[in-house]
């Protein structure tokens, strides 16, 4: 595999090293532009926050890419950064093999989408209590945060109901942790919850990956446009 296997528009996530070696401690977000040959290419400048991010040429990287269930990763180097057609991209360099990599931690991507949770114990029990209506801040393939007006214990147990792309999936989560949210007095939600999903289907955790990937490049495109 090369990069001319690599397919226009095809999402792709970087770690990002500055001129000292070290890893930027962010989650970037690219997309495949034009392969140059087997081992140059363009992709896009990542944004952060809607910004283009300030890389340098010289910079080392390390590029992940999803194909289907698989992940690969190459690690490459930061040539030129340019403007082609209005849109900041910057030519790569690849440095290493192309080679199947675990599945990378989980990228947790900030989005608002239907959630319900009904709080249930060890054994499952209260399967048949109401849900609660809570307001997700961001999502990954191990767990989400949200926002509610409910204080939640830590390790206590809860069933999921997320809405995406109009399929409801029902998981079983534990509660990571619970802080207070510092603007409760303008909003009724008073707590932050993270939730680690501790039961989960791999079909419905690769579900959630594709509709975060389906999302990113969708916003990316936006932005680049």
């Amino acid at each position: 595999m090369d990069l001319l296997d690599y397919k226009i528009g095809c999402l792709l996530r970087l770690d990002i090293y500055d001129d000292y070696g070290v890893s930027i401690d962010r989650d970037f977000v690219s997309q495949f532009e034009e392969a140059i040959d087997a081992y140059e290419a363009y992709i896009a400048v990542p944004l952060v926050s809607g910004v283009v991010y300030a890389v340098r040429a010289g910079w080392s990287i390390t590029v992940y890419m999803q194909d289907g269930n698989n992940f690969y990763r190459f690690q490459a180097r930061i040539v030129q950064r340019l403007q082609q057609d209005g849109r900041p991209l910057m030519r790569i360099i690849r440095l290493s093999d192309i080679d199947e990599a675990q599945r990378r931690r989980y990228y947790r991507f900030k989005c608002s989408i239907p959630f319900r949770y009904r709080v249930i114990d060890s054994q499952h029990n209260d399967m048949d209590a109401p849900f609660v209506d809570g307001k997700t801040a961001d999502i990954s393939g191990s767990g989400l945060s949200f926002t509610s007006a409910a204080e939640l214990e830590k390790d206590c147990l809860m069933e999921c109901e997320l809405v995406i792309d109009g399929t409801p999936v029902y998981l079983i989560g534990q509660i990571m942790r619970c802080t207070r949210s510092s603007n409760d007095d303008m909003n009724r939600f008073e707590y932050q919850i993270g939730v680690l999903f501790s039961e989960i289907e791999e079909q419905k955790r690769e579900f959630i990956i594709k509709f975060i990937f389906h999302e990113e490049r969708r916003q990316l495109h936006m932005r680049i446009s």
